[in-house]
Parts: C-alpha cells; sequence; structure tokens
C-alpha cells in the first residue's frame, strides 16, 4: 500500500470509528454546539496523530512538523500546534475508544474460534514512565492516576502507570491483544489480574510470572471464570531451592510467556509508548497511551 492511500485509509477508518460510537466521547458540551462548525476536524486532528505514529515518529511536536511540512496540501486548515495538541488531548477517550475497536478488528484464526479446550494466553505488564530514578518521588504529572512504583524487571524505581496486557497465544508469532488495560505503578499486578482482567475472559489458560502464584485466587478464579493459572513456581516457607520438577515446569512457562515480552518491546519499538517523559497532564497521557496501543494495533491489522 503507497504512502497516500495509507493515509487515506487511515482517514476513513477514523470515520468509521467515528460513526460506529466513537463521536459520544468528543462531543462539545458549549452553548450552540449543534451549530459549530469546524474547518480542522476531530477525525483529521486523529488522522494525522496515528499517521505520524505509524511512521514511527514518537514525539507529538515532531509529528505536527512532519505534517506542516509535507501533507500541508491534504491538510490545508492545520492549526497551530498549541491549538492542535490542544485538540488531541481533549479527545484523549476517543483514542481509549478506537483502541478496543482496534482490538475488535483483529482476526482469530479459525482453529481457536472453534477451539473446546481452554486457550493458552500470556499476561504482563510493562511500566509507561512519567518520570524515573531521582525523579521519582517528587514527580507531580497524572497524579489522579499514576504514582510511583517499581519495575523488577528493570530494576527501576518510577513515576508513572502499568499498561496490562493479556493476549491469546499465538504458534511462531505475538499474542493476539485480548485485554489492555493501565493502572497505578504501585498495584500489584495480581490484584489487577484478579479484579479487572480475569472477569472479562472465560476458559483460558495463562501463564505468568511468579508474583500470580497465590493458591486461593488460582482456585477461585477456576471456579468462577474457568481460567487455570500457570504461574512460575516459587519456593515454598524453609526451601532453599526449586525443585526438579519446579525448575522444569517454570521454565516450560517462561518460554511461553517470553511472547508477552516480545509483544512489548515490540510495541515499543514501533511506537515509543514506554516513555512519557514529556507528557504533562492526565489527558496528555491517555492520549500518548491509547493512541500509540491504537497505532500499534493498527499495524496488526494491516496497516
Amino acid at each position: 500500500m503507497t504512502w497516500d492511500n495509507k493515509l487515506i485509509a487511515l482517514y476513513f477508518w477514523v470515520c468509521d470509528c467515528f460513526d460506529a460510537g466513537a463521536i459520544a466521547n468528543a462531543q462539545r458540551h458549549c452553548k450552540n454546539a449543534d451549530v459549530i462548525t469546524l474547518d480542522f476536524t476531530d477525525e483529521e486532528a486523529i488522522t494525522i496523530y496515528l499517521y505520524g505514529i505509524l511512521r514511527k515518529y514518537k514525539e507529538d511536536k515532531v509529528i505536527y512538523t512532519y505534517t506542516k511540512d509535507h501533507l500541508i496540501d491534504w491538510f490545508p486548515n492545520l492549526p497551530s500546534y498549541q491549538k492542535f495538541n490542544n485538540r488531541l488531548n481533549r479527545l484523549n477517550d476517543v483514542f481509549a475508544v478506537m483502541a478496543q475497536m482496534a482490538i475488535t478488528c483483529i482476526k482469530l484464526p479459525q482453529w481457536l474460534v472453534d477451539s473446546q479446550d481452554l486457550v493458552d494466553a500470556v499476561v504482563d505488564s510493562m511500566p509507561i514512565i512519567l518520570a524515573q530514578r531521582g525523579r521519582s518521588g517528587s514527580a507531580k504529572v497524572a497524579t489522579e492516576v499514576a504514582n510511583k512504583g517499581r519495575c523488577a524487571s528493570k530494576g527501576l524505581f518510577y513515576h508513572g502507570v502499568k499498561l496490562h496486557h493479556l493476549g491469546l497465544c499465538m504458534p511462531g508469532t505475538l499474542p493476539k491483544p485480548h485485554c489492555l488495560l493501565i493502572s497505578k505503578a504501585s498495584e500489584n499486578d495480581n490484584t489487577v489480574f484478579k479484579e479487572q482482567i480475569a472477569p472479562t475472559c472465560r476458559n483460558i489458560r495463562v501463564f505468568s510470572d511468579r508474583i500470580y502464584h497465590d493458591q486461593k485466587a488460582i482456585k477461585e478464579l477456576k471456579e468462577q471464570f474457568n481460567i487455570e493459572v500457570m504461574p512460575c513456581q516459587k519456593r515454598k516457607k524453609g526451601q532453599q531451592h526449586l525443585y526438579a520438577d519446579q525448575k522444569f515446569f517454570s521454565t516450560g512457562v517462561s518460554r511461553a510467556k517470553q511472547t508477552v515480552e516480545s509483544f512489548f518491546n515490540w510495541i515499543n519499538e514501533k511506537t515509543g509508548i514506554q516513555m512519557a517523559s514529556k507528557v504533562r497532564s492526565t489527558k496528555g497521557l491517555f492520549k500518548h497511551i491509547f493512541g500509540r496501543m491504537t497505532a500499534a494495533l493498527l499495524i496488526l491489522i494491516g496497516f
């Protein structure tokens, strides 16, 4: 697909999302809102933003500059950068809806749809970093949804949120996204999984880290949702080393779980979602996360 055909297809996809209900999150609640006409539309703003991310531009300013320098014939009423950025921030709820719509557009193989057995899945989280190390304790950005936490895999203290992902395992490729949500950096992954992710799923076998090793929760999830949790093994009280069967089991789980880590690496390489140090507001954070998430899902769809 040529670049201009991709831009047109993306614009029509955005318009379809608005027609399907995303516009409800972009309503203007002001006097005479019904008769307001805009030379530069919300659909155009979102198209520019998503197209810039698809071209691997990681900063909003760079996306705007590229559009002004190379796509001004397509968007002749492009406003100033400040107005453009404010418009996108105001549309942060739309990006969240569009990300969910993009997930539904991802086609699953027929063998998976017809499967009567438990479907293999993986779950993990990735930090979205607003500030790190020495600045993590004093950061004040988006405190309604973000706080200080620690990323164990990186050995890093940071101020921000976590992006949680449960994906369905696909042989030889990245897991298909099934559930995506965000939480504060300090929230426990297992708690988020039990209370927010698991209720949206049924009949799956989930491979996970040791933090999900909660026998009581594992039993409850099996009884309520037919979810079989397969965490990496951890030592019991008084046990100095893992037994051979525990090591063998953990190795198998780690290999299965490697795919979700590959998914996070892939989406960060494509969109730069992990570093949000230039975000200055809660709306800007949601735009950053769900805008880039939508762009990554569009790549999976075929854009």
